[in-house]
Order: structure tokens, then sequence, then C-alpha cells
């Protein structure tokens, strides 16, 4: 009984983060030939990302490398959306509408989200 209620006292100091950093990584290449060209990519940000976070958010660029289902070594360039935001379901569904989104548009197998704990800090004048 006394191992219960430790457990359970301890089940108690467990919280949820109080701020998230969700990553979504998209990749450039698209199956079949072709990437995503700059144009596109403002595009599908105007569209899509604006609108669900009108609020702000990062993007930047970068390259990735990796093996594919089959074996093969892949690189490519991609795009990183970065929110930092209280956990949320309808951020959650916000996230998923944007990946999903990219999915179709631009036929890709996949998109990635990274989510993290962050602790944050603004300095302001």
């Amino acid at each position: 009984m006394l191992l219960f209620l430790v457990l359970l006292a301890f089940a108690g100091c467990a919280t949820a983060p109080s701020m998230v950093s969700d990553r979504l990584f998209f990749g450039r290449a698209i199956p079949g030939g072709g990437e995503v060209t700059e144009a596109q990519w403002n595009s599908f940000v105007a569209d899509v990302i604006v609108p669900r976070f009108p609020g702000g958010f990062a993007v930047w660029r970068g390259s990735g490398h990796w093996k594919g289902d089959d074996g093969v070594e892949v690189s490519e360039q991609m795009c990183v959306l970065e929110t930092w935001h209280r956990p949320d379901p309808a951020v959650n569904a916000k996230l998923d509408e944007i990946a999903r989104a990219y999915r179709v548009r631009f036929n890709q197998d996949a998109v990635i989200l990274d989510r993290t704990p962050v602790e944050e800090t603004v300095w302001r004048r």
C-alpha cells in the first residue's frame, strides 16, 4: 500500500509543458522528378500556413540526407516550419492540415513533425 501511495504522489508531479516547439520538415524533391520551387513554396506558405498561424512562425531552409525504405541514400533540400505555442488540440489540427495539404499538393510521401517542450524567455526593451 505504501508503494502505491508513493507512486501516486510521483504521478501527480508530472506536468505538461507550458510551451512546445513544433517543427514540420518538408522535403522539396518531388517523387518521380523535379523539385518544389521557391515560387511554389512561397505560394504554399501564403495559402496554407499564414492563414493557420497569422500570429507568426519561422521558416528556414536546410538539406537532409537519409536512407529510404529501399536502402537507397537520398539527399534533398527542405524547408522547416517552426511554431511555438501552448499545447492545444486546435494547433495539432492546424499542423495536420498543413502537412496533409503539402503531401497532396506536391505528391509527397511524408512530412515530419518534431515536437519539443520549451522554456520560453523573451527579452524586451
